[in-house]
């Protein structure tokens, strides 16, 4: 069975459980999560015009799905209505990734960050309303964008297919700059950034989670793909311009990060600052890399970023932690949750032996393979930056003493604990065997 019909399908069934407990919506959705990645893992993509899986799709989608079964076993009931909109997501994302027309391309970008609005807009209070007012007005500003440079460029070429899209000198690259300026929106890139370091701290940390690592990855791999013809075009402005949005964004990404108190708004500029990291690839197309570089940057980060706002979320909910000083001592209450924190901060800082840092190896070494050697020292620079802030984080978890009424013990539920253990098998596998992304890349 068509793996987008399993989960389409699901996203129609889980509401029916709504009203009883959330296991049994968790447990359907799960089981449409792992039926789909196994149909992937076998082969079999859409089978409809305008879409192709390549192996380097396939690896891609079999990680989303396992990313979203691991987030849908974290769930508990106040996530209740994320269940059902996570199906629906998974659906959209393995559309967008296979597609290889532009149109559909466009299209499903639409549907993506409609089913991110509903994502946000799981209100429970104002600071939630408020995260998903930000979000939506953004997403709104992005989408203005996207269609006014699909409408200019779309009166210049015959047809949409990807090969065969034609180019008309500077004004297809007029309509492809308006274009990119609405995804760079989604893909929080400076100076299109300032709704994601609030919206991703206020609305729910367990969509925060899929909005900073999923569609954040999607959107990157199937921009480079709609992209690539352009960026080979215009290889001059490419380098230039993707260059010059790398640095800006991932130096005030780490910066930001560096004087925030609150653990969230670290994450999130945290997720500013890998955005950066993948335009990149996107400089260093010249490359024969810089594909590789950015799905093994893909890879890596879903698993990392995911995994620490699924920690966040839990320990909100359980302990009512949200800043630095909260989260003091957290090893005595939860060692469970400092472990895996204390691990995904790692490899997300670059620590060698875990996905962030043989994800960035490539990156670089794309770089330098495309003579970028002033990019590749500064983004260096930048992960030495960002040890600092994640450092931070863990001295708070290991070497600061809890207040004397903050020492409570904080459980973490078997559905937490087994979808972070899966989370951290894709973070270390990923560090020690680099052949599934080489060999699906054709490296």
């Amino acid at each position: 069975m068509n793996s987008l019909i399993i989960l389409i399908g699901a996203g129609l069934l889980v509401p029916l459980f709504f009203k009883g407990k959330i296991v049994i919506a968790k447990y359907i959705a799960t089981a449409a999560f792992a039926f789909a990645a196994f149909n992937v893992f076998m082969g079999h993509g859409i089978s409809m015009e305008y879409f192709t899986l390549t192996p380097d799709i396939q690896l891609l989608e079999i990680v989303v799905l396992i990313v979203l079964a691991a987030t849908m076993m974290t769930f508990s009931g106040f996530e209740r209505p994320l269940v059902s909109q996570t199906l629906f997501l998974g659906a959209a994302s393995m559309a967008m990734l296979e597609t290889n027309n532009f149109l559909m391309f466009i299209v499903l970008f639409e549907v993506i960050a409609i089913i991110s609005y509903v994502l946000g807009a799981n209100i429970r209070s104002r600071l939630n309303a408020e995260g998903a007012i930000k979000m939506f007005v953004a997403g709104a500003t992005a989408s203005g964008f996207i269609l006014l440079g699909f409408a200019l460029f779309a009166m210049v070429t015959p047809s949409f297919n990807y090969a065969e899209i034609a180019i008309r000198g500077n004004f297809t690259l007029v309509a492809v700059g308006i274009m990119l300026a609405g995804i760079f929106y989604k893909m929080t890139i400076v100076p299109m950034h300032g709704w994601a370091g609030d919206a991703y701290a206020q609305i729910n940390h367990s969509a925060a989670a899929i909005l900073s690592s999923v569609i954040k990855v999607v959107v990157v791999i199937a921009t480079f793909k709609a992209f690539y013809i352009f960026l080979q075009a215009y290889l001059n402005t490419t380098v230039l311009l993707f260059s010059f949005f790398a640095i800006i964004t991932m130096t005030l990404g780490n910066f930001m990060a560096l004087f925030q108190k609150k653990i969230a708004k670290i994450l999130s500029f945290s997720s500013i600052a890998h955005a950066g990291y993948m335009l990149i690839p996107f400089a260093a197309i010249a490359s024969g890399y810089s594909y590789t570089a950015l799905v093994y940057l893909a890879v890596a980060y879903i698993f990392m970023q995911t995994s620490v706002f699924l920690l966040l979320n839990d320990l909100r909910r359980e302990a009512h932690i949200k800043t630095l000083d909260d989260i003091r001592g957290l090893y005595q209450r939860s060692p469970l949750h400092a472990l895996f924190f204390t691990i995904q901060l790692l490899s997300l800082a670059g620590v060698p032996i875990m996905a962030g840092f043989i994800s960035k190896a490539v990156t670089f070494w794309a770089g330098v393979d495309a003579g970028l050697w002033p990019l590749v020292l500064i983004a260096a620079l930048n992960s030495a930056l960002s040890v600092g802030y994640y450092a931070w984080v863990i001295k708070h978890i290991y070497f600061d003493t809890t207040d004397g009424y903050n020492t409570s013990k904080i459980y973490m539920t078997p559905g937490s604990l087994l979808g972070q253990l899966i989370l951290l098998a894709g973070t270390i596998y990923f560090g020690i065997f680099a052949a599934p992304v080489f060999v699906s890349t054709g490296i």
